[in-house]
Formats: structure tokens, sequence, C-alpha cells
């Protein structure tokens, strides 16, 4: 994962440019450019959290067919799922899983028999 990366390796591009012999300003600039980055990726890296925290809650659940997209506010549910109980049940999930901070739309459809 990205977000676990980029922390261990700002100590290893200082400890490359400690030894090449690369000035302080040098070095004081690739620390600002790592934490520009980091900064940057944040809410991809929440989004990811949102979506893999829903689906892995919901597979726990073994609730199948459906389909979570993210973004920084919440999840949207998509997909298709045998009875309304289900689509009710996952929804449910989600929003337990979130918290009442973030914003579930449950656009899951269910079969027609």
């Amino acid at each position: 994962m990205r977000h676990n990366i980029v922390p261990i390796l700002f100590p290893f591009t200082l400890l490359l440019l400690l030894v090449s012999g690369c000035s302080q300003q040098t070095l004081s600039s690739a620390r600002q450019d790592t934490q520009r980055n980091v900064e940057a990726a944040k809410p991809s890296l929440a989004k990811f959290s949102l979506g893999g925290r829903v689906t892995a809650a919901l597979a726990a659940a073994n609730i199948r067919g459906v389909r979570v997209d993210a973004d920084t506010n919440g999840v949207s549910l998509h997909g298709t799922v045998k009875t309304a109980a289900e689509k009710a049940r996952a929804g449910r999930i989600a929003k337990e899983t979130l918290g009442p901070e973030k914003h579930v739309s449950n656009q899951i459809q269910v079969e027609r028999h």
C-alpha cells in the first residue's frame, strides 16, 4: 500500500542524500517534497479505506453481488441481491461500518422473480 511506503522511503532518501554529500537545503527540499506528496495522497487513501472497510464487512456478512464505490464523503452500493431484506442489511452494515459522519447511498437492485 502506498501510504505505508512513503514514510518508510523518506529515511532512506535522507540517508542517500547525506551519504552523497548534498546540502542542507537539498535535504530540506526533499523533506518538504515528501510531506507534500503524503498530504496530496491522503484524500485518495481515505477513499480506499472507506471502500475497503465496507467491502470487507459485506464479505464477512456473506453478502455477494454488491460493488462498493467510495469517495471521501462515504460510499455508494451497487449490484443485485435476491431480496429486499438483503439490500436493507447491506445498507445497515455499510452505515454501521462507516459511522454517522459518512454517507451511504444504497443503489442495490433486488432480483425480480
